[in-house]
């Protein structure tokens, strides 16, 4: 007997949504994951905008999703960083959702001798 997955990792981008419009299927997708009791966290490479920003904007769109369901490539890199050196400084070239989760954990974000630059995307 094949079993479904228990946990999905879902990407945001082309996936669930492209620019502005929801996907066909995609709020259908995740009211079937939340019935059958599923993890899911649903990924993007968009580092200009927080989760919460990202949770508002799929919100105006049709589908609600908590803050703590989106990860993006920003966070990946703050977790990398602080694995390499915790509590360290950064010079950023990037948006909130660059700067925000870098200072969750701790960094310093100057032009001051840092440890790290970190670009990002920027409108």
């Amino acid at each position: 007997m094949k079993k479904s997955p228990k946990n999905y990792l879902i990407d945001m981008d082309g996936v669930l949504v492209k620019g502005n419009t929801m996907i066909p299927g995609a709020i259908d997708f995740i009211a079937r994951l939340r019935t059958a009791g599923s993890k899911f966290l649903v990924l993007t490479n968009n580092s200009r905008l927080t989760p919460r920003d990202l949770s508002y904007k799929l919100h105006t769109i049709g589908l609600d999703l908590e803050t703590e369901s989106v990860f993006t490539s920003a966070m990946a890199t703050a977790y990398f960083l602080q694995s390499q050196r915790p509590n360290g400084k950064a010079f950023i070239i990037g948006e909130s959702g660059l700067t925000t989760p870098l200072h969750d954990l701790g960094y310093i974000i100057t032009e001051h001798d840092p440890d790290y630059v970190v670009l990002g995307e920027t409108e």
